[in-house]
């Protein structure tokens, strides 16, 4: 092993993939929380995993940024309702 090793090259598609999977999963869990105030948090993890998902976009990933970005506004508006309600309920 040399003291300089090539850099791997970063797969964007795979990271992706990964996270996409990760976001469906949490987007789910959201929806199906009856507790509003894990409801908020769920929500929250759903808006920073799609922002990370637009980040891999503008890294290389091969997806539609358009649709993507949709989705993240999508998710703002449920965690700011999520949110009113909790300041409501206090």
């Amino acid at each position: 092993m040399g003291l300089f090793s090539k850099k791997k090259k970063i797969d964007y598609n795979e990271l992706f993939k990964n996270k996409y999977k990760l976001v469906n999963q949490l987007s789910t869990q959201a929806h199906n929380e009856l507790d509003y105030i894990i409801k908020e948090s769920l929500w929250q993890n759903v808006v920073d995993t799609y922002q990370e998902l637009i980040d891999y976009i503008d890294k290389g990933a091969q997806y539609d940024k358009e649709h993507f970005t949709s989705l993240l506004t999508n998710a703002k508006d449920e965690l700011e309702m999520v949110h009113k309600i909790n300041e409501d309920n206090v």
